[in-house]
Parts: C-alpha cells; sequence; structure tokens
C-alpha cells in the first residue's frame, strides 16, 4: 500500500516538538523535498522543477502550516495538512517571502527562535539571496540550525518505513540474484543495466533514481558513473550499485560479476572484501558506534594491504533518501539504535587503479541486526 496513515505523520510532528522543547525552537522552517514529503506525505517530482519554493512551518504544538505556490495546493489538500496558504508563482521578485514573514510575524513573537535545514547533509530549497531577505526583513529572530533534530528523527524508521524499505530491497535482491542467467561475454554495460532496471518494474520497483556500473579487468576505478557502452570481456569484473525506490524509499547496494577467467589477485580481493563486510556485520548492534563498525572492517582490509580508501566512508544510513546520516567511517562516532537501516559498504583498492566494492542492507535491532539484502555470494559468481 501506497503511503501511511495520518497518525504516522503526526507521530513525527509530535517526535519533532519534544525535541523543539528541548532546544528552544520555536518553528522550524522546512524547504526540503525529502523533510517536506517526510512532514507531510506530498509525493510528487514536482520538485524536479527548481522555479517555485516551498516552505513548511513546524510550531511547538499544533498542526504545520504551509505556505506554497498556488500550482500545488489541490494536491496538497489531499494529504493531512489543512492549514495552506498560498501565492500566485512564479513571482520572481517575491517567490513566497512576503507571505512567509507575515505567517510568521502573525504566530511567533519577536526574539523567537527559528529553526532551519543549515547543517551536515541538509540544504534550503530556496535562494541564498531570499534567506536573506527573509532573515533582514526579521531581524529580531534568530534563525538557528535545526538540522540535528531533523536528523535525529528521521534516522530511526518507523515500522511502516521499515516495511517499505525492505521492500524495495527484497526486490533489488530478487533481481541481483538471477541477473547472472541474463548476463553474458559481449553485452555492454548499458545492455545488461536495461535489463536489470526493466526487471526491477516488472517486479514492482517505482523508479530507479540511482544505478552506478563500472567493468574492467580484475576490477574497476569508480563506482559512481552510468553504464557505458564498453562490451565485457574475459576477464571483467562488472559492479552494478541501484538506489532504487518503493513509495519513495530507497534499496541501496551493489553486486559483483565476474566473466569468463578472472585472476587469482582479483579472487583474492573478493574474498578480503567478503570477510571484512563479515567483520563490519559483526558490530552492528544498539551500543555499537559507526566507528566501531569502520574500524571493524579497516583491520582486515590494511591487514590484506590496503593503504588508501577512495571511497571515503564504508556505509551509510538510508531511507527517504539515497544516503542519510550517519556515516561508516572512522572519525562518526554515532551510537546504532534500534531500528535504524544502514547499509555496509567496505572498499578495497587492491591495486592501482583496481578496486571492489561489496554492499549489504542491514536493520538495527533490539539485539543486533537483520540482512535486509540477500548476502553477496562468498566468491564472486562467473559468467562464461
Amino acid at each position: 500500500m501506497k503511503g501511511f496513515p495520518k497518525k504516522e505523520y503526526l507521530d513525527r510532528v509530535l517526535k519533532l516538538q519534544k525535541k523543539m522543547h528541548i532546544k528552544d525552537i520555536d518553528m522550524i522552517l522546512i524547504t526540503s523535498p525529502h523533510n517536506f514529503r517526510y512532514f507531510t506525505g506530498l509525493d510528487s517530482y514536482f520538485w524536479e522543477s527548481p522555479t517555485r519554493p516551498w516552505f513548511l512551518l513546524i510550531l511547538k504544538t499544533g498542526d504545520p502550516i504551509a505556505i506554497i505556490p498556488s500550482i500545488g495546493q489541490s494536491t496538497l489538500e489531499k494529504t493531512w495538512i489543512k492549514n495552506i496558504q498560498t501565492w500566485p508563482s512564479p513571482q520572481p521578485n517575491d517567490e513566497g517571502i512576503t507571505a512567509l514573514k507575515k505567517t510568521i510575524t502573525k504566530t511567533l513573537p519577536g526574539k523567537s527562535n527559528i529553526g532551519c535545514e543549515l547543517g551536515l547533509e541538509s540544504h534550503l530549497r530556496m535562494s541564498i539571496n531570499d534567506f536573506d531577505k527573509l532573515r533582514n526583513n526579521l531581524i529580531n529572530y534568530k534563525f538557528i540550525n535545526a538540522s540535528d533534530i531533523l536528523w535525529q528523527i528521521r534516522m530511526i524508521k518507523s515500522q511502516n518505513e521499515i516495511s517499505k524499505i525492505k521492500k524495495i530491497i527484497k526486490i533489488a535482491s530478487e533481481v541481483f540474484d538471477n541477473l547472472p542467467e541474463k548476463m553474458h561475454v559481449g553485452m555492454t554495460e548499458i545492455e545488461i543495466c536495461n535489463i536489470f532496471k526493466k526487471e526491477l518494474i516488472d517486479k514492482g520497483a517505482d523508479h530507479t533514481l540511482y544505478m552506478s556500473c563500472a567493468s574492467g579487468q580484475g576490477g574497476y576505478n569508480q563506482i559512481i558513473c552510468e553504464p557505458s557502452r564498453k562490451k565485457i570481456t574475459k576477464g571483467d569484473i562488472l559492479i552494478i550499485d541501484t538506489g532504487s525506490t518503493f513509495d519513495g524509499y530507497f534499496c541501496d547496494f551493489d553486486r559483483n560479476y565476474g566473466f569468463g577467467e578472472i585472476s587469482t589477485a582479483s579472487k583474492n580481493a573478493y574474498n578480503v572484501l567478503w570477510e571484512a563486510t563479515e567483520k563490519g556485520l559483526g558490530q552492528a548492534s544498539p551500543g555499537s558506534t559507526c566507528q566501531d563498525i569502520n574500524n571493524a572492517m579497516l583491520s582486515i582490509l590494511q591487514k590484506a594491504g590496503s593503504t588508501s580508501n577512495n571511497v571515503g566512508r564504508m556505509g551509510h544510513g538510508l531511507g527517504l533518501q539515497l544516503t542519510e546520516p550517519p556515516s561508516i567511517m572512522s572519525n562518526d562516532t554515532t551510537i546504532l539504535k534500534e531500528n535504524m537501516i544502514m547499509t555496509i559498504e567496505p572498499c578495497f583498492e587492491y591495486a592501482p587503479g583496481k578496486m571492489l566494492v561489496h554492499e549489504e542492507n542491514i536493520l538495527i535491532t533490539k539485539n543486533g541486526f537483520e540482512r535486509l539484502s540477500t548476502r553477496t555470494p562468498k566468491t564472486i559468481p562467473t559468467i562464461s
């Protein structure tokens, strides 16, 4: 079933309001698509048009107030949000700023604290000029960072969210597991990925918003670009990494496939990554830190000769966005909690310009973790 019952959104707002009281934040201004969707339930790819900003105000008590372009009124009225104010847009000289300022001053007394999406892995979906204009017109108000409490709420998934994430991960796992029988030497990366994407849609995925693919003799040198017209040859290893969605929620994991006879060095590197992933999974439980998982995997990789990791981290949070906080890296001391969903993603550059990456998706449970993606095979799948 798509969407959530009203109670899901009420619970999210109430959790945020509790944190607002603790942090002495009187109002939070939401502008980013994912936070807007998280608190309202609005599902639209109209966000891809950068012309019009959308605003959501969440107060310490009561229901949110939406201030949006008039083109979105009828759509937002289908959500649980009832207090909807609009302005005719596009209107470059005043893209909702007057309406936003009027509502803030009418709702809050001067010297109030207004929280905004100003921190790490956050952004404002309004122009900096308009944000400066708003602050200059409201000099009696203090604009502060609220990203930390927004992420504290979003990092812990509800059962409804977990159900949707499990569904898309299950779909992608099945497609990955069945892909070897549909590939052969001589196909291009694009041909293989087109088959992969079609299978995802046929099995119930909504969109494939992210798909990276790379291949090369014994490994590859990047994991972020789209598939090319390069033809697969014997000795190649192909990686596909997908961020596909169901009802807005992402999966994010990869698989590696060998073609023909691959080198012993690349087989050994694959085995090292598999063991590193196991070591990381062994640290995945409430009370452990992202740093703990990172260091556990790093110990295996360094023992095998790894001296660098150009990916920069070895996993991250997952949900309404392909990547969310926290990050599995040496300086992230975020404590894992029940109902976080994480990726475990070690990277091993075993020779100059040749690396392999493994990635799994897991749910942190009360006593440990639940693996959501089917486990990548212990030995690399090889297609003749």
